[in-house]
């Protein structure tokens, strides 16, 4: 099984009010082979959404090796690594990040502006379709459900069939039942497209639920 993530070595310090540096992320092996899922838990405050916007390269490390899709998105330009990130990587969010003066289908189109998938509005519309969306396509996001809304922020992360997904407390905003749906929604579609899946959630469980868990203090 080929590599789609690999990281060695990774670590990542802030700066306090006080002055004093704080050690977020200080990681020495992990890897998720393509077509894997694997959930990532740890204690609230313990780095993961760091860990994933290092992975994603929203931000960058003070040190260590970060390989996605084989390149070290680290080593690019800003611009180049935001245009690597659009066609290499999914990113669901809790918060959706959806742009609420735009319809579903605009929110998912905007996501394809970077990347290389081919497929248009066609591809667009199918996703959100795919994931229940169909009879939404013009609505925008606050005429859409809480659910609803995170439907649309998997439909624009997949959009551009990246080979690695990840999603941040994807079921932190729902209830149980939207939860459950959403979460099924999502490893469906990364199944059926074959994409990685990398999932932080500190929900028991959506721990249950994978066979891969990963204990972020184990990978210190």
């Amino acid at each position: 099984m080929s590599e789609v993530l690999s990281l060695r070595n990774v670590s990542k310090t802030f700066r306090e009010a006080d002055g004093n540096l704080l050690e977020v992320i200080s990681l020495r092996q992990f890897e998720l082979g393509a077509g894997e899922q694997a959930v990532l838990v740890g204690e609230s405050g313990s780095g993961k959404s760091t860990l994933l916007n290092l992975i994603a390269g929203i931000l960058l490390p003070d040190k260590g090796e970060i390989m996605v899709n084989g390149t070290n998105p680290t080593k690019l330009s800003e611009a180049a690594r935001d245009r690597f990130r659009a066609a290499n990587i999914g990113y669901v969010f809790q918060s959706f990040n959806l742009l609420q003066g735009f319809t579903a289908l605009e929110n998912v189109l905007l996501g394809q502006m970077f990347g290389s998938a081919n497929g248009g509005a066609d591809r667009a519309v199918q996703l959100l379709k795919s994931v229940g969306l169909g009879h939404r396509l013009q609505h925008k996001p606050r005429a859409l459900s809480v659910g609803e809304q995170q439907r649309v922020a998997i439909a624009r992360a997949l959009v551009n069939a990246p080979p690695l997904v990840l999603a941040d407390e994807p079921t932190g905003s729902l209830d149980a039942r939207n939860g459950v749906a959403v979460l099924d929604l999502l490893r469906r579609i990364c199944t059926e497209g074959k994409h990685t899946l990398l999932l932080v959630t500190h929900d028991p469980q959506v721990m249950k639920s994978f066979e891969k868990v990963v204990r972020l203090e184990d990978l210190r």
